[in-house]
């Protein structure tokens, strides 16, 4: 065993530290939980999450939703060192390119729905473009919302911010508080950013004194925020029994997207989709069935397993897999492959370099042999001949403790066999007798 480990330790040293090394390089292997930010109770972010929290625990993840007041606090969360919020539900387009798009550590899972930008109105108010609100008292959101910094933004885009009587007064209200104050007469107009299926936009839309801008200038609004899409509503698309809209209505919206910073496991990504992808798989009153999730459009850059996700779809061994094990088989496999790579050249190498190591503890004994035959020959070894055959004599001693392989122990036989002839030779010298060049003698001659 003690020779066996002194030729081949060195390379079960180095597969593993090799196996050491290919572990601290590759991703640990996913949690179980991830902490997730939504938005209000009754939105549409938080039913989607909710939605998604339960078709992931059948699959073994625990999803912890964080209401919130929407998206502008969600990307709080994301960018706080604090917390263990890793993966939130954020409006693209005009809030993420103006708020956020110098973060770097943020990157996005794809887009899930569309959310229209709603101006309501009472009908009695006539509006040919929104610069008709000049005047007027306008809701548009709270702290923390999207629709704060999209409202402000479209607004301001058509003048009607800031002093003077062609500006609006912007009434930091939203949600259902908006739309009482609308109801109530106390508002003019009040905007939101939300799916159709929101409770608040889904109660006004039904409300028969009030009624929703459609845009007219579609293509300078979408020249003017190219990371918002103009979205066309046609008669009846939201409601067909009740005629909601009852005309076709020109809105801009964007898309609801996740978003993740660097407390979020990659190796999730195929899962959360997938759940994604199913929960969203009958589409809905603006999205036709399996258009989402998707890759655009998302002002994040795509998230490397995320990307390869929309173009590939689930990874290999996902597809027949479950998501577990299938995450333990292709850690496996990322540590099988550079080991091959590093095993194939040592199993190469080491066959040859054992040969070598075994048979240089036999053929290390033959330089000394040779001296004393070469000072036999030449003659000087008179002076010595004593010292040589106690020499001799202690080095069969030694040879009789080195242990070889079975296959080899010929060669260490042969060994014994030349001592024997050199000492033979050297006791004929000492008794006065001329050297012979007799052959040693070998197994065959037993």
């Amino acid at each position: 065993m003690w020779p066996f480990l002194r030729v081949y330790g060195w390379m079960m040293a180095v597969v593993v530290l090799a196996v050491a090394l290919l572990f601290l390089l590759v991703d640990p292997t996913p949690p179980r939980e991830i902490e997730v930010a939504t938005g209000s109770t009754n939105g549409a972010y938080h039913a989607f999450g909710l939605r998604l929290a339960e078709r992931l625990s059948g699959e073994g993840l625990k999803v912890w939703l964080v209401p919130t007041a929407g998206s502008m606090e969600n990307l709080g969360l994301l960018r706080s060192e604090e917390g263990a919020v890793s993966m939130a539900l954020v409006q693209s387009g005009l809030v993420v390119s103006e708020a956020v798009s110098d973060d770097t550590e943020l990157r996005s899972l794809g887009s899930l729905f569309l959310e229209p930008m709603w101006v309501f109105h009472r009908r009695s108010l006539v509006l040919t473009s929104l610069r008709d609100l000049a005047g007027k008292r306008v809701a548009v959101g709270v702290e923390g919302s999207g629709t704060l910094p999209a409202a402000r933004a479209i607004l301001e885009a058509n003048g009607l911010l800031g002093a003077g009587a062609d500006r609006v007064d912007a009434v930091r209200v939203g949600g259902e508080e908006a739309a009482e104050e609308l109801l109530a007469g106390r508002l003019d107009a009040a905007c939101f950013v939300a799916a159709p299926g929101n409770a608040v936009v889904n109660r006004l839309l039904r409300e028969p004194e009030l009624d929703f801008h459609g845009l007219r200038r579609g293509g300078a609004y979408q020249a003017t925020f190219p990371r918002l899409m103009t979205l066309e509503i046609g008669e009846g698309q939201l409601d067909l029994a009740a005629n909601v809209p009852d005309t076709d209505k020109t809105v801009l919206a964007a898309a609801v997207t996740l978003v993740v910073n660097d407390r979020y496991h990659p190796g999730l990504t195929p899962l959360i989709l997938d759940a994604a992808a199913e929960v969203l798989r009958d589409g809905g009153a603006l999205e036709r069935p399996g258009e989402f999730p998707a890759s655009y459009p998302t002002d994040f850059e795509l998230l490397s397993e995320a990307d390869h996700y929309h173009r590939f779809g689930p990874p290999f061994l996902m597809r027949y897999l479950p998501f577990w094990v299938a995450t333990v088989a292709f850690r496996i496999v990322i540590l099988v492959i550079p080991l091959l790579a590093l095993l194939i050249p040592l199993v190469r190498i080491t066959p040859p370099l054992y040969v070598w190591r075994t048979r240089a503890r036999i053929y290390r004994w033959y330089k000394h042999l040779r001296e004393i035959d070469q000072r036999i020959e030449s003659g000087t070894i008179n002076a010595t001949v004593d010292e040589d055959i106690a020499g001799l004599l202690k080095l069969e001693n030694e040879i009789l403790k080195v242990q070889v392989p079975l296959s080899y122990a010929d060669e260490l036989y042969d060994l014994h066999l030349h001592i024997e002839w050199v000492l033979r030779r050297l006791e004929r010298l000492k008794a006065g007798n001329r050297p012979t060049s007799d052959p040693p003698r070998s197994r065959t001659d037993v």
